[in-house]
């Protein structure tokens, strides 16, 4: 069983950092189903929601990773270098997905947008399970 307990210093700034970087994850998962949506049914309403998801999970992911990298200077709740590096990775993806987004209808999303979004996803993940840091196992 893991028990997972919230940092005793500075639990406003950790409140802050999860409230931002909540929004990357939803908005970077959605993208990807827009991107499965446009590539069945070629409506370029699909890859419009995956340009507007991809903005709103940069302009959040920014504020996220600048909160990280803060903390971790300051070390205040103890993110990991590997989770700093971990959300930068999938950000530079991320950033990467919104400029091939640009390109006009099948080529914004099939073949390369959508292996970056699926890719962007699968960073994160890892990047969850293995940024962790003051996890309790009992």
């Amino acid at each position: 069983m893991t028990l997972y307990t919230m940092p005793a210093t500075h639990p406003l700034a950790y409140a802050v950092y999860r409230f931002f970087s909540s929004f990357p994850i939803a908005c970077f998962f959605l993208t990807v189903l827009t991107d499965v949506a446009y590539w069945q049914t070629t409506n370029l309403i699909w890859l419009h929601f995956s340009e507007w998801l991809l903005l709103a999970g940069l302009v959040f992911g920014a504020v996220a990773v600048l909160i990280a990298l803060i903390a971790l200077v300051g070390r205040w709740y103890g993110p990991t270098w590997l989770g700093v590096v971990g959300q930068m990775i999938a950000f530079g993806l991320a950033a990467l997905n919104s400029f091939i987004h640009t390109a006009d209808g099948w080529t914004a999303v099939i073949p390369y947008g959508l292996t970056i979004s699926v890719a962007t996803v699968v960073v994160m993940c890892v990047t969850a399970l293995a940024g962790r840091k003051g996890d309790a196992h009992v």
